[in-house]
């Protein structure tokens, strides 16, 4: 059956963006994906690639690609102030209890996959972004920053935590963003260690830091603290890194070095850590996907692979119903809104084990992962962390 509303404007170039512009055109649909950055965003932080989007990519044929973007991690290894390991684990091992399926990758990497698998099927708008919607009753008025207007049949926000559209069609941000009280920062510096496997962090109360080697000689930091301070939220860069330096200056372990070669870097990134919590995800013909509707945080993990997995079914769904998105919106959400839920749940309750504010919460989640890979500790976590509990439908 031939599909209706197969004109479709996706809002985001990410991974949800890109996922979904691919399903579309497989399903008969005619997407096209409007992205404010000049061009396809690199870099990005190291993500966990498993469960419901490692899947959506076996469906997509891409996993060899993917193969090729992986970063062999032999051990994430927590250390103190002196170097010296205090805890982590085998990222093989780990690898290998879930039939290693499971990639390390940078956020960008993924997207760029992605890109190249659709960039000559569908059609971009780099450089612009979506600045009203109106809807009627049978199509969606898109005005654009350049002051253009196109009219489209459906229009899905796939933009992120900040969603431009979620703000415009379903109003302020800060009726649905709920930050956790901890902030993230990342940038990436040439590789002074000189292991290229290198993958440490150290945590004191409140403050995680940690580096992990990438290609062609680089490194990549990362930064988590806990903060309430709303002030955090600045969006000047310079402000952000001073209360970077200030937050991590008597740290001690690499972070003088790290703080030092900050500015330098050109990929300087800074936010807080949120999840989006609402209680509808479509409004008319206007319907959110990835991040801007289900972000779960970068603490909770899987977010990568929740994003794969709503574009894949909000497509298929669409397919299913032949362009009824009053049907394939409803049946979306329902399918996949209660793993997010659970997901962010997760990312709540585990947040004080990710950055203890305590002595005691520090020696705690250390001595863990020195356990790691005893049968009754490596069930449960891959039970709790690893588990793939959303079943994707054949479409």
């Amino acid at each position: 059956m031939e599909p209706k509303n197969k004109n479709i404007l996706i809002s985001g170039a990410g991974i949800a963006g890109l996922t979904a512009a691919y399903w579309m055109k497989q399903y008969g649909f005619q997407p096209i994906v409007v992205e404010k950055a000049p061009k396809l965003r690199e870099g990005g932080y190291m993500i966990d690639f498993w469960g419901e989007g490692f899947e959506v990519a076996e469906k997509m044929n891409i996993i060899a690609a993917l193969k090729e973007k992986h970063y062999d991690i032999p051990e994430i290894t927590f250390v103190n102030n002196k170097g010296k390991r205090v805890g982590g684990f085998n990222i093989q091992k780990l690898r290998a209890l879930i039939q290693y399926r499971h990639l390390n990758m940078l956020r960008g990497e993924l997207a760029k996959v992605l890109y190249h698998y659709v960039q000559n099927e569908i059609g971009f708008i780099f450089g612009n972004s979506i600045t009203a919607i109106e809807q009627s009753t049978n199509e969606v008025a898109v005005t654009f920053k350049d002051g253009q207007q196109r009219n489209f049949d459906l229009v899905i926000g796939a933009d992120g935590l900040h969603s431009a559209v979620r703000r415009l069609v379903f109003g302020a941000e800060m009726q649905y963003i709920k930050h956790l009280g901890y902030y993230v920062s990342s940038f990436t510096i040439d590789n002074y260690t000189g292991n290229p496997h290198i993958f440490q962090s150290i945590t004191v109360r409140g403050k995680w830091a940690g580096i992990y080697s990438m290609a062609k000689n680089r490194l990549a930091t990362f930064f988590i603290y806990k903060s309430n301070n709303t002030g955090d939220q600045h969006r000047n860069i310079e402000v952000q890194q001073d209360r970077l330096r200030e937050t991590f200056k008597n740290v001690g372990w690499q972070c003088p070095v790290l703080l030092q070669k900050m500015p330098a870097a050109g990929d300087f990134y800074f936010d807080e850590v949120s999840q989006i919590v609402m209680p509808e995800w479509a409004k008319g013909r206007v319907a959110l996907v990835g991040d801007a509707s289900q972000c779960v945080s970068l603490i909770a993990g899987k977010g990568a692979a929740l994003a794969m997995a709503g574009a894949y079914i909000l497509a298929g769904e669409l397919k299913k119903s032949a362009g009824d998105y009053v049907s394939a919106f409803h049946c979306y959400q329902k399918k996949i809104k209660p793993e997010a839920e659970r997901m962010q749940k997760l990312g709540r309750d585990y947040a004080p084990s990710f950055v203890p504010d305590t002595a005691f919460g520090i020696w705690k989640r250390n001595t863990f992962t020195n356990l790691m890979f005893l049968p009754l500790v490596s069930k449960w976590f891959i039970k709790q962390f690893l588990s793939e509990r959303l079943k994707l439908e054949e479409y």
